[in-house]
């Protein structure tokens, strides 16, 4: 199963937006997507800090259940302690989407390599 690792201290989350998650977060965010909202920063435009910690929150749920957005809070407040800022979360947030089946997939690419005769 595909997934993004999230790192808070020496404990890894394992993050990926199922579509029930998606479906509430859009709601939670007044049905704005997303992702439009993290792309919205090559615009020059930052989301929220709530938006961010909204989409963790739900990019949480598939695989720790028990997460409730109290306790991101609380892991957001950690991951500062260690030096990061909300800003170092949005490229991670994008990678949930990548791997949530956002994005199309890229054809792969193989080179061949030929010898010389």
């Amino acid at each position: 199963m595909r997934f993004t690792t999230f790192k808070v201290g020496e404990k890894e989350y394992k993050l990926r937006a199922a579509a029930s998650q998606i479906v509430d977060l859009e709601k939670k965010l007044g049905g704005r997507n997303p992702l439009s909202i993290l792309m919205a920063v090559e615009g020059g435009e930052l989301p929220s800090v709530t938006q961010v910690l909204l989409i963790l929150h739900a990019s949480m749920q598939k695989f720790h259940h028990g997460m409730t957005f109290e306790k991101v809070l609380d892991l957001y407040d950690d991951y500062v302690e260690e030096g990061y800022s909300y800003t170092d979360l949005i490229p991670v947030m994008v990678d949930v989407f990548k791997t949530s089946g956002f994005f199309p997939r890229m054809a792969e690419t193989t080179e061949t390599a030929t010898e010389e005769n």
